[in-house]
């Protein structure tokens, strides 16, 4: 029977991309893991992984044993899942996967606020962009913009926001003011987004809604900078309202278009559905809706 810390070893050195990077994640000597895993193909009788100086790669049959592996510690994790319920006791590990446009500051205090009420729980905070796997990277849990494509992913809704399009006066004063959606293809805006956001926003709801284009003056994945370069008189963005209220408030930001409602924007919490819902990936969910459930939490939210 193949041994099971081996192929647990084997697992991590998969998902870390190498040994070494696997040693610095587990802990583990890279010398026992080499040795653990060279041991289990021996078991096997067969190579899982190609080593040369500069690769490591899956062999075929490598591929699928580690598919089997993650299957395996899928079932141990939903095993000290049952106990973890059974006893109301909230440990464990939690990797978590946060998109890069959060406000890393309030995340920080949210995480402090959680690890103060719940001390066993270790986390493993990763801001990213990416498209991450949860099974294949080992995430628990992954904060998410909506709407979500993937079956094999259990979606929470965390709480919504809205957004607005807002312009500086100064702008307005030397460009205009759009009077119809299909004049912003006229002005410049700054998009808030990843690499693969398009310049095109989404104006109206149900059977007035539309795609509207415009002259992309700047992309980037911070509100921050996004409402710094509106308020410079750069051009128009599309924010939360709860993240410009006070801009808003004092006239430095002003909105335009009121009368074309964009659809608010949901956020998740998703978690594998091949996994139990652990007692620590429940709370953990708990504790961050409620934190940010009303609307000045929501404020400091998109940073």
């Amino acid at each position: 029977m193949p041994d099971l810390n081996g192929m647990m070893l084997f697992a991590a050195v998969v998902r870390a991309k190498g040994f070494s990077q696997a040693a610095r994640e587990t802990g583990i000597p890279k010398s026992t893991i080499s040795r653990k895993v060279a041991r289990l193909e021996e078991q096997l009788g067969v190579r899982l992984l190609q080593r040369d100086t500069r690769n490591l790669s899956l062999t075929q049959v490598g591929a699928l044993f580690y598919q089997h592996c993650i299957s395996i510690r899928d079932e141990i994790e939903a095993a000290k899942a049952t106990i973890e319920n059974t006893n109301n006791h909230v440990s464990g590990s939690l990797r978590i996967a946060i998109p890069v446009s959060f406000s890393q500051e309030l995340i920080a205090n949210l995480c402090s606020s959680f690890m103060r009420l719940y001390p066993n729980v270790e986390l493993d905070v990763q801001f990213t962009d990416s498209e991450v796997s949860l099974v294949g990277e080992g995430y628990d849990i992954a904060i998410k913009y909506g709407p979500l494509q993937s079956s094999d992913l259990v979606a929470r809704l965390l709480f919504e926001r809205k957004p607005i399009l807002v312009a500086s006066p100064g702008y307005l004063k030397a460009n205009g003011t759009p009077a119809t959606p299909q004049e912003l293809a006229n002005h410049h805006g700054i998009l808030l987004g990843t690499s693969r956001s398009a310049p095109i926003w989404p104006l109206g709801k149900g059977n007035r809604k539309t795609m509207v284009s415009f002259k992309r003056k700047v992309r980037v994945n911070s509100a921050v900078m996004v409402k710094k370069l509106v308020q410079d008189d750069f051009g128009i963005a599309m924010l939360s309202n709860s993240v410009c209220k006070n801009e808003l408030a004092s006239g430095s930001l002003v909105p335009i278009l009121q009368e074309w409602p964009i659809e608010a924007f949901k956020i998740y919490g998703v978690y594998s559905s091949r996994r139990q819902l652990a007692t620590n990936i429940s709370v953990f969910l708990d504790f961050f809706t409620k934190r940010f459930s009303n609307q000045e939490s929501l404020q400091s939210l998109m940073m």
